[in-house]
This record gives structure tokens, C-alpha cells and sequence, in this order.
């Protein structure tokens, strides 16, 4: 299953800045847990009248991970730093 997060910035925010922290994150999720696979972070193409500035998405073996995902340290952390940064955002898991 993949989990995709999509992501509107405040005006005035990098998104480079705010890549780089989830990639960070995420790296380091990969490296510690078995069942988070594959983390993608990008970003939308400039010139775009897209709705987000990024999309982030990795896999998960079961859908009951994503609870547990959404409880980690490492995430509530990412969360504190960027919240007040973020003007919108969407989840969503394709199975």
C-alpha cells in the first residue's frame, strides 16, 4: 500500500527547506523500520497552477502502519518543525 501526503506551503516558505527536513526524516524512518519502503519526496513543477507544492509518499507493508507511522517520535517531531509553515495538505493511500 502507498501512503501520499500532499502539501501547501504558506507564501514565503521554502519548499527546498521543507523537502530537505521530510527527506531527512524519512531517511532516517527507512533505515530503522522494515515496513516504511520506498520514500519519494518531490516537488510540484514551477510554472504549474497546482493546488501543492509537494507530494510525499513511501510504502507500507499493511494499512494498520499508518497509525503507527503517524505516532512516531521522528514524525511528531517533522510535524512540530513544519505545521506552522503549512497552509493546507491532503492524505490519501492507494492500494
Amino acid at each position: 500500500m502507498k501512503h501520499i501526503m500532499l502539501i501547501k506551503l504558506k507564501p514565503g516558505t521554502d519548499p527546498v527547506e521543507i523537502q530537505e527536513r521530510i527527506w531527512k526524516t524519512f531517511r532516517k524512518l527507512d533505515d530503522e523500520l522494515d515496513w516504511l519502503n520506498k520514500p519519494n519526496i518531490c516537488r510540484c513543477c514551477e510554472g504549474t497552477e497546482s493546488s501543492f507544492d509537494l507530494m510525499a509518499s513511501f510504502e507500507l507493508d499493511s494499512e494498520a502502519q499508518v497509525k503507527e507511522y503517524q505516532a512516531l517520535p521522528l514524525v511528531e517531531k517533522l510535524r512540530d518543525k513544519i505545521l506552522d509553515r503549512v497552509a493546507d495538505k491532503a492524505t490519501f493511500d492507494h492500494y
